[in-house]
């Protein structure tokens, strides 16, 4: 069956969201930006702006006329010495995770912070609520290098968190094995590492299964790996040569690799997403490319990929599943074609949907309930105006209709 998304809202930021969490009520957002972590409320949607369904044509015409505006403004609540990679929100404890380029891993306590109140758009710089960001309960360094993602398992008890830098080993230029373990699985109440694991760097993405027993790692060469998470087991490991390409124009290394890993709702199933193969690495134009694997069998198998005709061209960095596990999204980087968001039917991997959304997509995520889709990220990086940076760093609403 045929998905569409409908845009309901768009809220900016001062610089590229990187990854974000929305409360359960979906009234409150907090997003990892490059130079913080901020807070933003999010208008109420009427149960007619959220329905799957679109048999009503007036009906949604009506929607359509009063779909809250944009007038949130976004409040910086803390920071970390880099760019902001990855954030969580563990509601029942009021407790905010989040991860860093700078190699932190970091706590806060926002129990008795408030949201600000919805305010009319404003191109003021947020820097007037300095004073009110929230110290880290915990702030410990657990990497040397980025943190490049971090996961919270599905039931609240454990984070993961993935680095490595890529340093030429050899005259191929394979990467250099890293200096210290680069996947990491720590308690989320205190931050302690519990367990430590090797790949080759750099490790880029980081997922825990549903039922929390499970981790998946990628890396720049197209590695992939399950680990045992109450063990730190390694259970399976592979690699697909599909998404790392060797530049033989302008660049003589290895570029891309998988950007972002997912299981099956079933956890039976491990899907990788990135950008396929290229001679010309700096061009971006590989193709748009999920893969599933059937993690379990020795050896691994490939099982299903993108259907080669519904691609398009660029990097893809983040997947997210529906709630009933039927359909799931893969967003990025345009480089040609006709989407930079994808949505596909889990049974056949046929493309079933489409965005153009005009901006790099970091993060996407489903509601509770699978009628809303969230999406962040980020659009160029331009200079300044009148002394001021404009805002580069997007959230979107979509409502899903199906």
């Amino acid at each position: 069956m045929p998905v569409e998304l409908e845009k309901i809202d768009r809220y900016s930021f001062p610089s590229g969201l990187l990854d974000f969490t929305v409360r359960l009520d979906g009234e409150l957002l907090y997003a990892a930006c490059m130079d913080g972590i901020y807070e933003l409320p999010l208008p109420s949607l009427a149960p007619e702006q959220t329905a799957g369904n679109d048999s009503d044509k007036d009906k949604d015409k009506t929607d359509k006329k009063e779909r809250p505006k944009a007038k949130a403004k976004a409040r910086r609540i803390g920071r970390h010495g880099s760019y902001v990679s990855s954030v969580a929100l563990i509601e029942s404890t009021h407790s905010l995770l989040s991860a860093s380029y700078d190699g932190t891993f970091q706590i806060r306590d926002i129990s008795a912070t408030e949201a600000v109140p919805a305010v009319s758009d404003s191109k003021e710089n947020v820097d007037e609520d300095e004073g009110k960001e929230l110290a880290p309960r915990v702030s410990e360094r657990i990497h040397s290098f980025w943190s490049w993602d971090m996961a919270l398992s599905p039931d609240q008890r454990f984070v993961a968190s993935v680095s490595g830098q890529y340093l030429a080993g050899a005259e191929d230029y394979s990467p250099q094995a890293s200096p210290e373990p680069n996947v990491k699985i720590l308690d989320s109440t205190t931050g302690k590492v519990l367990h430590v694991m090797e790949m080759l760097p750099s490790v880029q993405c980081v997922a825990f299964d549903s039922s929390s027993r499970y981790l998946a790692a990628g890396n720049l060469m197209g590695d992939l790996a399950v680990w045992d998470v109450e063990t730190g087991k390694a259970l399976a490991q592979w690699r697909t040569k599909s998404f790392t390409s060797w530049g033989i124009i302008k660049s003589h290394c290895y570029i891309g690799g998988v950007f972002a890993v997912s299981f099956s709702p079933d956890g039976e199933s491990l899907y990788a997403a990135g950008m396929g193969d290229m001679k010309d690495p700096m061009a971006g134009n590989g193709k748009q490319l999920w893969q599933r694997f059937d993690w379990r069998k020795t050896p691994v198998e490939l099982k299903q990929e993108t259907v080669g005709s519904q691609s398009g061209e660029g990097l893809m960095e983040t997947l997210a599943w529906h709630p009933n596990g039927t359909q799931f999204v893969m967003g990025g980087r345009l480089r040609g074609g006709k989407w930079n968001l994808g949505i596909f039917d889990a049974s056949s991997g046929q493309l079933i949907g489409e965005a153009k959304t005009g901006m790099r997509i970091t993060t996407a995520r489903y509601s509770p309930d699978g009628t809303v889709l969230y999406l962040g990220g980020m659009q160029g990086q331009p200079g300044p105006k009148e002394n001021r940076f404009p805002d580069f760093g997007y959230f979107e609403r979509y409502r899903v209709k199906q």
